[in-house]
């Protein structure tokens, strides 16, 4: 794997990081000083730049919040690309649009640097969200070249258990916006049948017995909305303003393929309106307690039954 630098040490880049740490030495960078502290007081070696990272190592892996971030990172001053040798593997993670990656791919490609984009998700049972990143059991979702692909596999086996190689540049990117389209939906159904059931007089914990032999159990319910439901842990998580964001980015590549995404649209107005009330940092599950207040109920204390 040769040397790997870390740039973005949010949520999921300080759990990178610690992954990472186990295979030797890290450099990392971040924008926030506190973050890059973080990593240093585990053991990882800070870089006052990403284009001093990129300088040093053979692969960079990237954790970043939306595209605008990762054109920063990449392509400004003191960008990646300044730094980045013949050959450098740059390991993207982050959950951006097609046309975005394929940009970062050309222009890694004109200096003779090798782009993947390589957004994650998921996990085994019980690994959804950030506790994929946590447990390593993510999977990657990935475009790029292919040779690029096997020699980062290394640095993927460290931080997940499963890689898909799915194409040429942006392909990644377009598989994890689909799959994050529909966990979003997932999510608002789950949240809209747990405020009806609150009405009609019946509790989550009654619901999640039932549904467990009934058509509607899926991956999302019982191993990501289930365990915080119970928790009442609206923490991220995944948060509201990500959730939202891919929801939009989903809605451009609809677009511009020309398919009706009318559930989709739906959810990016259902997101907004969360972050509207100020809950954008929230974990995307507060979408039950804010469907439960507009219908006056609190799926904790469901009204009585009829009759």
């Amino acid at each position: 794997m040769g040397t790997i630098g870390q740039i973005g040490l949010g949520v999921l880049g300080q759990l990178f990081a610690g992954h990472l740490l186990k295979a030797g030495p890290l450099l990392v960078f971040d924008v926030a000083p506190d973050r890059v502290a973080e990593a240093v007081a585990r053991g990882a070696t800070p870089r006052t730049s990403a284009a001093e990272v990129a300088s040093d190592v053979d692969v960079v892996v990237l954790s970043l919040p939306n595209p605008e971030a990762v054109r920063a990172v990449m392509t400004g001053p003191g960008g990646v690309l300044e730094g980045a040798g013949s050959g450098t593997v740059i390991l993207d993670t982050s959950t951006i649009d097609p046309a975005t990656s394929r940009e970062m791919y050309a222009q890694s490609s004109a200096s003779g640097a090798r782009y993947l984009d390589a957004p994650v998700s998921g996990g085994a049972p019980g690994g959804a969200g950030t506790d994929g990143a946590r447990a390593a059991t993510i999977s990657f979702m990935v475009g790029g070249d292919r040779d690029a692909f096997d020699d980062a596999q290394g640095v993927m086996r460290l931080l997940g258990q499963r890689s898909f190689y799915l194409g040429p540049a942006g392909s990644g990117s377009t598989v994890k916006l689909i799959s994050n389209l529909m966990a979003g939906l997932h999510n608002l159904v789950a949240a809209e049948a747990f405020v009806l059931g609150a009405a009609a007089g019946f509790s989550p914990e009654t619901l999640f017995e039932v549904f467990d032999g009934t058509d509607a159990k899926s991956y999302w319910l019982t191993d990501y909305f289930a365990p915080r439901i119970r928790r009442r842990d609206f923490e991220p998580g995944f948060t509201v303003d990500l959730q939202y964001k891919d929801h939009r980015l989903a809605a451009e590549l609809a677009q511009q393929l020309q398919v009706p995404a009318l559930l989709n649209g739906l959810a990016v107005q259902l997101y907004q309106l969360l972050r509207a009330q100020g809950l954008g940092g929230k974990d995307l599950v507060e979408a039950v307690n804010q469907l439960g207040r507009m219908a006056g109920v609190d799926i904790y204390e469901p009204r009585s039954q009829p009759g």
